[in-house]
């Protein structure tokens, strides 16, 4: 059932992201919800149920877009493997490393993106696309994250006692 949600969820969130989203470009770069969300599920879920969501999340994406089937599902993979660094930290908060997430996987994510593109023949301005691509979008998601974290903290059947996000340490 959660799979069908999490599918409903990133359908809307495609959909989104191909009508409406274009046209709210905040800093040079509109908000890419469903990075945020495949970050945030990550982050609240764990690797084991990312490994089905954010691969899903890419397809969704490139089914929206204009990029090569699969571009996505590569720059989105980075997210899964930066979780891998959070487990070995064993930190129990989920919300800074949702951000971490959400951000260092928007950077990943545009450098594979425009490594994929360049090795498909496109012309790809590399130092033009981190100043003016690749920044601004990290910027923009990190911005927009908590508006996704939140909800799908509060939806997360097993909450953590304390603040959301911040482990047990900042509980009341």
């Amino acid at each position: 059932m959660k799979y069908l949600l999490a599918s409903a969820a990133l359908f809307l969130l495609a959909v989104l992201g191909a009508s409406v989203l274009p046209e709210l470009s905040h800093l040079g770069a509109s908000p890419d919800l469903l990075l945020i969300f495949a970050a945030c599920w990550t982050a609240i879920r764990g690797q084991d149920e990312a490994l089905l969501v954010v691969p899903l999340a890419g397809l969704f994406r490139d089914v929206s877009g204009s990029d090569p089937i699969g571009t996505s599902v590569l720059g989105l993979l980075p997210i899964v493997l930066l979780w891998t660094l959070k487990e070995r930290a064993a930190i129990e908060a989920k919300f800074l490393p949702a951000l971490v997430l959400a951000g260092l996987g928007s950077i990943l994510y545009s450098l594979v993106t425009m490594l994929v593109l360049a090795t498909a023949g496109d012309g790809v301005p590399f130092f033009h696309g981190l100043l003016r691509v690749v920044l601004p979008s990290a910027l923009v998601n990190l911005l927009f994250t908590p508006l996704l974290y939140l909800p799908m903290h509060w939806l997360n059947p097993a909450p953590t006692p304390g603040l959301p996000g911040f482990g047990r340490s900042a509980s009341f």
